[in-house]
């Protein structure tokens, strides 16, 4: 036996008190689930929803603070993400659409913003994820709105001017892609099947790893991710989540061409945020006269207030040919008051100015 008997009695006594600290960390959870229970039928008699973003960013920006950087910054995020998504568990469980099937980014997404003791609900497209919180079967979805490489997902905006509900957050997920199988040994793959846009944002990794293999498209990771726990020699490219959804062995991970890839995600809901958090986003959609000067005019009233637009994004009308949506992000939230004097000022310039919401800003992407 290595080391002095004094260290081994050291190692034991340490030990114990580690025993000790998790027992009053249990105990202080449940007295936490205990008040979170509480609060949750003072927010049924309120009318209050049970997912409040702006309230749990400002609880762990607080922590943050507070663990002045003793504990790393995403060590801290996951786990009291999981314990306020506990909390919420025991007022309501969230029911949260997001674009499936299992296993794709969507569904990463949305098991890292609302934690695993939410009810998660895969669906086919974008807009039945609208449709699912519309009619009351979701509480939340989750859909992309835009990627770092691939640009806008015109499909979101379009369903932002279509339906008539409120952004409530806004998460950025890194895409880091993982090559999967049944086999522990990655000499064995002969065969990888995938996404064709999971293969092309690792094709250099291919070429200069696996020239040999044969490469074949499906409909979706999820789909090779069945492929691959069937079949010997045949590996998936895909999230790491497909790994414990099909019970895959992670044969390399980070595969991905681009290490910069980030997806960023809506939280939509029927109800808007109503604190600020004093770092806020806003977003609109607004439709102009066709006339000269109109988007200048429009946009000038958030330059004479200083108000910093991070984004801004144009889409055809379905309904009218040759003219045109824009969709802006800004920062700040819509209860300020140089924000909303703006928003009144852009209104006399529009024809159409529709508030999607005001909602707390991302903070760093989740890997």
């Amino acid at each position: 036996m290595k080391g002095s008997e004094s260290d081994w009695s050291l190692l034991e006594e340490y030990r114990k008190k580690i025993d000790k600290i998790d027992d009053q960390i249990l105990d202080l959870l449940i007295k936490r689930q205990n008040l979170a229970e509480k609060i949750g039928d003072i927010k049924k008699r309120l009318g209050l929803d049970v997912f409040d973003p702006a309230r749990e960013r400002k609880i762990f920006e607080r922590l943050v603070k507070k663990a002045k950087n003793k504990i790393p910054y995403e060590t801290l995020r996951a786990i009291f993400n999981e314990i306020i998504s506990a909390s919420r568990s025991v007022q309501l469980p969230v029911r949260v659409g997001f674009l499936g099937p299992e296993g794709t980014f969507s569904h990463q997404a949305a098991l890292y913003m609302f934690g695993r003791s939410a009810l998660f609900y895969p669906l086919d497209t974008i807009e039945e994820v609208f449709l699912s919180v519309e009619k009351g079967t979701c509480q939340q979805g989750i859909v992309p709105i835009e990627n770092s490489y691939e640009g806008s997902v015109n499909t979101t905006l379009d369903m932002l001017y279509k339906y008539d509900l409120k952004i409530n957050g806004e998460f950025l997920l890194r895409i880091r892609h993982s090559l999967m199988s049944k086999e522990k040994d990655i000499k064995k793959i002969k065969k990888i099947y995938s996404h064709p846009m999971a293969i092309a944002q690792c094709k250099a990794w291919i070429k200069a790893n696996m020239g040999n293999v044969e490469i074949y498209e499906t409909q979706s990771t999820a789909a090779g991710a069945r492929i691959a726990a069937e079949e010997d020699g045949v590996a998936v490219i895909g999230n790491k989540l497909l790994s414990e959804i099909y019970g895959l062995n992670i044969l390399m991970e980070g595969i991905e061409d681009t290490p910069n890839n980030i997806t960023r995600f809506l939280l939509i809901g029927k109800n808007p945020v109503q604190e600020p958090t004093k770092r806020d986003k806003t977003s609109i959609l607004f439709f102009l006269r066709d006339k000269p000067g109109a988007l200048f005019r429009a946009l000038e009233a958030l330059a004479k207030k200083r108000i910093n637009m991070t984004r801004i994004e144009s889409r055809p009308m379905k309904t009218r040919k040759w003219e045109y949506l824009f969709y802006v992000d800004m920062e700040g939230h819509e209860r300020d008051p140089k924000v909303n004097e703006a928003l009144l000022e852009m209104e006399e310039s529009c024809v159409l100015l529709k508030r999607l919401g005001s909602y707390p800003a991302a903070d760093k992407p989740w890997e």
